[in-house]
């Protein structure tokens, strides 16, 4: 689900000139997965603070409910990271499905020294080349919550998905008050599309948790309305935000 570019002047080795230090502390977050008003599959980020300003931010996925009658499916997504200057950078991006019936397997391995991105799937490997700032599909989550903290409404976005550098571009387009299983939250929603392909994402942020997403909206390869619900979160998301009500 979580899947705007880049314009190329704006890089994010350029940084935020007012932002705070950058701070990254652990958090599980949780969601439900909804579609035609049915649960369908459950989902959890986590973030793990390592070593050396460096991270694992991690989404797992599966199926649940009317969603699990169907078929089992597991899904994980992993970016090994770390903080750079003032925003975050990729290091390696691992993707693992499986079901009964089969399963794929991708990683992505940053190379910024050359500029470069290996692509791994299926044990076949070739390179791409990635400017400055490229994020993948996992990381950019997190920078659009400090760019939003940083007061950013209209955000674009270079992203390696799919053996390809894509353009992710989102903006705010408002702010909406949820009743959510955390309690009544003010958010602000985005919305996201990819050039490349006219899909299109809504988030809604919450600025009281560091902008976190705490509901999705997205249609999937079937063309059902999907909706990802927080339902609990413990620690709290990263607060570097200088301006922290947005």
């Amino acid at each position: 689900m979580m899947r705007a570019a880049v314009v190329l002047a704006w890089m994010l080795a350029c940084g935020h000139a007012a932002a705070a230090p950058m701070q990254v502390d652990g958090f599980v977050a949780s969601f439900v997965l909804k579609a035609f008003g049915t649960t369908v599959g459950r989902t959890e980020w986590r973030l793990i603070p390592t070593e050396n300003d460096r991270f694992v931010w991690e989404s797992r996925s599966e199926t649940a409910g009317a969603g699990a009658l169907v078929r089992n499916v597991y899904i994980t997504e992993r970016s090994e990271a770390e903080i750079y200057g003032d925003s975050f950078r990729p290091r390696v991006y691992r993707y693992n499905r499986r079901d009964a019936n089969a399963a794929r397997h991708v990683e992505v391995s940053f190379d910024w020294s050359d500029g470069v991105a290996l692509n791994t799937v299926e044990e076949h490997t070739w390179r791409m080349a990635v400017p400055v700032g490229t994020l993948d599909k996992l990381s950019y989550l997190l920078v659009l919550m400090r760019d939003l903290a940083d007061g950013k409404r209209l955000m674009q976005y270079a992203v390696a998905d799919g053996g390809h550098l894509k353009r992710y571009a989102l903006r705010a387009v408002g702010r909406e008050t949820l009743v959510t299983a955390l309690g009544t939250l003010e958010t602000v929603k985005v919305r996201r599309s990819r050039h490349q392909d006219d899909r299109e994402a809504t988030l809604w942020c919450a600025p009281s948790l560091g902008f976190l997403p705490v509901k999705l909206e997205h249609r999937d390869g079937e063309g059902r309305l999907v909706s990802m619900l927080i339902e609990s979160i413990e620690g709290r998301p990263p607060s570097a935000a200088s301006n922290p009500g947005g």
